[in-house]
């Protein structure tokens, strides 16, 4: 809710309207404020100290503080100081009955810090109020909420209050020059003319969306840099604190422990690191290490212990999930795919480091590899990928025996339409672990890449699967009216009907969720149940 609007179904209680040369005695830092407070400087300089920032306060200038701030005013000595403030309370109307009506305090206010406007017209409201405060509270409180809500409506009207979704740009803005410029000297002063806000009013807005102050979130992002470091390369902590911007090696170790809560060495030797995944096949990957993530993202039908998360699957979603959730469960290391590892340095690189693994130019065993390695689980992988190796060589050397040069085609038919895949996904246990033969389209796709990277599927229409012809056919459905589709394309549509597969009862319609997750366990899973459909089916040709 924003400008005028903001006003509507609100009434307001004023506290205290007064003009004095003294500072007034909820200035001194030492308890919040406890109501909106609006304070014009008429005359004189006057320093404050907000949320550990300094700035000096224009003489002529209006300010607007939340309940809750911790503000800290002085005066110059050196000259005469006239000072002008009300303090007053919000409330609005949340429903209303035929006997009673309730209202809810407001605790915010779109406009905040600074008022950058002519102020001049606001003076009559404002000297109303003040000057006839006593007044207007003793006799007529009807009169003082009209003068109150004519001062804000002027102020919401000539102040021209920034949007909220631009704001929230602007602070994207200096986060993202914080990303690229961590390695140098920043400023909060800098950081405030990129958002083009009062530095103050900058700090405040910064803390209130991020929960730290500027600083702090470049200390813990500069901090994290390092972590990301030590985590993937052999550099020395010297080298590593020069890279993240600390000249002195020393300086940045008692920066580190401050904001982790150990030492670089400590760090570096760590074997037990609280991870939180970002991606469900990544969550596979660390229980195949026997890794038990304090947060993760899971596919339906993933058994999980841990605090699941609603996250972005790619990098169009949105990323909803608040940062709290993730300072809740104090992540060493956070793991993703490179799809969504933009969002995540925008929302949460301050909180702990991010590594992202690249998905598409990387198979299922290079993702297993690297993520042991940066958890220093390799023997674990070794041992998977040997139990793996082994049961696939059983499988593959008793379907050589009773399919002979069989051919398999594997596909989607799904809301979004039909797919044909390769091997990879759900194409990975019949062409890469049982080495059935794909349809001679899909081999030379395959061809053309290495194993298990650059080809993972192609749309076609429902009639064009004629040109995939196999033995057999396994299609993956997500809900019933996706199976409702395929049974009428084997019924009705010629492509269908002239695939062998088809003719010969040889297709089989498998669970999209139990197959879409290219990953150790999943696959495991998926290897299981292809050799459980393809002998059966050889039963009953036989019978």
């Amino acid at each position: 809710m924003g400008g005028e609007q903001f006003l509507n179904d609100a009434i307001f209680e004023l506290f205290e309207a007064r003009i004095d040369n003294e500072l007034p005695e909820w200035s001194d830092e030492s308890r919040p404020l406890a109501h909106h407070t609006l304070l014009f400087i008429a005359k004189g300089q006057v320093g404050m100290r907000l949320d550990g920032l300094e700035a000096e306060l224009e003489r002529h200038s209006m300010h607007l503080f939340l309940p809750g701030t911790r503000l800290k005013l002085q005066k110059s000595h050196s000259t005469q100081s006239e000072l002008h403030w009300l303090t007053f309370d919000i409330f609005r109307s949340m429903n209303q009955g035929d006997t009673e009506r309730v209202f809810r305090r407001e605790t915010d206010f779109p406009i905040q810090g600074q008022i950058r406007s002519s102020i001049s017209q606001f003076k009559r409201y404002f000297y109303l109020l003040v000057t006839e405060g006593k007044r207007v509270q003793s006799h007529s409180r009807f009169m003082g909420q009209q003068f109150l809500y004519d001062l804000l409506r002027g102020i919401l009207q000539q102040a021209a209050p920034v949007a909220m979704n631009d704001i929230e740009d602007r602070l994207k803005q200096t986060i993202h020059y914080m990303h690229s410029h961590y390695r140098e000297e920043i400023r909060v002063d800098k950081l405030a003319e990129i958002a083009e806000l009062h530095p103050t009013y900058y700090s405040q807005l910064f803390k209130r969306r991020l929960g730290k102050t500027p600083v702090s979130f470049l200390t813990h992002l500069r901090v994290n840099k390092a972590k990301e470091m030590m985590l993937q390369t052999d550099k020395t902590i010297r080298d590593i604190a020069s890279d993240v911007g600390y000249g002195d090696e020393f300086y940045f170790s008692r920066r580190f422990k401050e904001t982790s809560g150990y030492s670089p060495t400590l760090f570096m030797q760590k074997k037990d690191l609280r991870i939180v995944s970002l991606s469900y096949p990544y969550t596979d990957h660390l229980l195949t290490l026997g890794i038990q993530p304090c947060a993760a993202q899971f596919q339906g039908i993933q058994p999980h212990a841990s605090q699941a998360m609603v996250l972005p699957r790619h990098r169009s979603e949105l990323w909803e999930i608040s940062r709290e959730a993730f300072m809740n469960v104090k992540p060493d290391l956070i793991l993703c795919k490179d799809n969504v590892y933009q969002k995540a340095l925008e929302n949460i690189n301050d909180i702990a480091p991010i590594v992202s693994i690249p998905w598409n130019t990387k198979d299922i065993y290079s993702h297993l590899f690297e993520i042991a390695e940066l958890v220093h689980r390799t023997e674990e992988a070794n041992k998977w990928l040997e139990r793996y190796e082994e049961k696939s060589e059983q499988l593959r050397l008793q379907f050589q025996r009773e399919l002979g040069g069989a051919t398999v085609a594997v596909c989607s038919a799904r809301a979004m339409g039909l797919r044909m895949y390769g091997a990879r996904n759900i194409g990975h246990v019949f062409y890469r672990s049982l080495k059935l033969k794909p349809p001679v389209r899909i081999q030379e796709q395959l061809n053309l890449y290495p194993a298990g990277m650059g080809f993972n599927w192609t749309a076609i229409d429902p009639h064009e699967i004629e040109h995939y012809e196999a033995d057999y056919l396994f299609v993956a459905v997500e809900t019933s009216d996706d199976r409702k589709r395929v049974r009428q394309w084997m019924r009705s549509d010629p492509g269908w009907m002239k695939h062998s597969a088809v003719r010969s009862g040889n297709v089989f319609l498998v669970d999209w969720e139990q197959w879409i997750v290219y990953a150790p366990q999943m696959v495991e899973r998926q290897l299981e149940q292809a050799a459980c459909l393809l002998a059966g089916a050889e039963m009953m040709s036989r019978s």
